[in-house]
């Protein structure tokens, strides 16, 4: 029995010592982390210093070389922004496969406690089953046996108490993976606002390049310019590529946008910028089904972050019940009527221009009836879906139409909190301000 003793005392000990063991094979990756955490904040440091640029030449005397020199600072602007994204993305990969290789660790230290508190129960019982006579045969004294069996005791309780550290500790890490993975998810939603960023750099190059052309760096050429008649539809139409995909014309887009804004006093082109964002986020709209896209959807994130299981299953059936009850009252059939697709981040289920999520949409039917006379509003009717948006942009603030009111109704419109300050958050304000403002210019 000494042996056994000494043998499980030492195994205790060495174990719960296991967990620190491989600290050094996470500082590398650590490192990396925090030259990115730098480089990203120097990043925001001159983002925030272009924005100032294109803020300021935006109020000076229109002329050519103030016009060129915001085409600059906003092409420069958005090549940084998409920088930052994919440092962000590559940052955040390294934190998850941290958090992943802990919690594996994590487990394994459990199961080598386990062991060594199963065997040393098992010695434990065989000490209990000794007659006196085997105690006496034994140990030379018969306080020796006492004190082996309190040695061990105390190595049991030691090790009860590391499984039960070691069990917090893998809870919480397995809660720090769910909120990495969640960050995951929004940086790929970030992700898809940058090809719209991709598409504003793009016309902004363009822009740029045929303004040159068309001037030959001759400020007089340039005033010729502005005094001249402009194909306004076509010039929008490059700024809501997608909401056409979803079946609105140009024509259609503004009318409902200018229409909508002007019943609850925002500027149409800021409310046109947000629906075009929304739409490219949702850029499979037309294509998803409720039950595959949706709730399906839903209850896979259950099964992968068991932690929010409760969560995830409640907002499936939440979001089931909501969409049925649209379709319902609108006559509509749920299983063919289509939402956006799933996308590689959360869930699909987004309906019409405006992409409510059902939920949402019940909570606004009533002021959408009251602006439109529509006793059933339809999230797939373009007024409808643009007095939706128009509404929930006004009750943000959007009516204030300075940029940090807007600023902050864009941050509220996806997120829900006028003072987000995260980076999907920040990104999407902005690209609002940037489509606006290029729209605004055509209205």
């Amino acid at each position: 029995m000494k042996y056994s003793i000494a043998f499980l005392v030492s195994f205790a000990i060495v174990a719960s010592f296991l967990v620190f063991s491989n600290l050094s094979v996470f500082a590398s990756v650590q490192e990396e982390i925090d030259v990115r955490t730098k480089e990203i904040e120097e990043l925001q440091r001159q983002i925030a210093d272009y924005q100032q640029q294109i803020l300021e030449t935006s109020s000076k005397a229109n002329t050519l070389n103030t016009e060129i020199s915001r085409l600059n600072s906003q092409i420069l602007k958005i090549q940084l922004e998409i920088k930052s994204l994919n440092l962000s993305i590559s940052q955040t990969d390294d934190e998850i496969e941290i958090t992943q290789t802990s919690i594996a660790q994590t487990q394994d230290e459990i199961t080598v406690h386990k062991k060594a508190l199963g065997s040393a129960l098992l010695v434990l019982y065989q000490a209990d089953t000794q007659n006196l006579t085997e105690v006496l045969l034994k140990n030379s004294h018969l306080s020796d046996f006492f004190n082996n069996i309190k040695t061990l005791d105390d190595a049991q309780s030691t090790m009860r108490s590391s499984i039960v550290g070691l069990k917090n500790l893998k809870a919480d890490l397995e809660n720090k993976e769910t909120t990495l993975q969640d960050k995951r998810l929004e940086l790929q939603e970030l992700e898809a606002l940058q090809v719209s960023q991709r598409r504003v750099l793009d016309q902004s190059k363009a822009a740029k390049d045929q303004l040159l052309k068309q001037t030959k760096g001759e400020e007089s050429k340039y005033q010729a310019l502005l005094n001249q008649s402009k194909d306004q539809l076509k010039r929008i139409q490059e700024q809501i590529t997608y909401l056409q995909q979803s079946g609105i014309s140009v024509e259609d887009a503004v009318k409902y946008g200018q229409l909508t804004a002007d019943r609850v006093g925002i500027r149409p082109a800021f409310e046109l910028a947000i629906l075009e964002i929304e739409t490219r986020l949702g850029q499979n709209i037309g294509s998803g089904n409720w039950k595959d896209d949706m709730y399906l959807c839903y209850l896979r994130l259950a099964d992968i972050y068991p932690t929010r299981k409760s969560y995830y299953v409640k907002r499936a059936e939440d979001e089931k019940a909501a969409f049925l009850k649209i379709t319902g009252a609108l006559g509509l059939d749920p299983n063919v009527q289509k939402v956006s697709k799933e996308p590689s981040y959360g869930c699909g289920g987004a309906m019409g221009p405006a992409q409510f999520i059902p939920t949402t949409w019940l909570g606004y039917q009533e002021r959408i009836s009251a602006y439109t006379g529509h006793s059933v509003p339809n999230p797939w009717s373009i007024e409808d879906a643009f007095m939706a948006a128009a509404i929930k942009l006004a009750n943000d603030g959007a009516t204030a139409k300075t940029r940090t009111a807007e600023i902050k109704a864009a941050k509220s419109y996806i997120s829900g909190n006028a003072n987000c300050n995260s980076n999907i958050c920040n990104y999407y304000a902005n690209l609002a301000q940037d489509k606006a403002a290029i729209i605004e210019q055509n209205l």
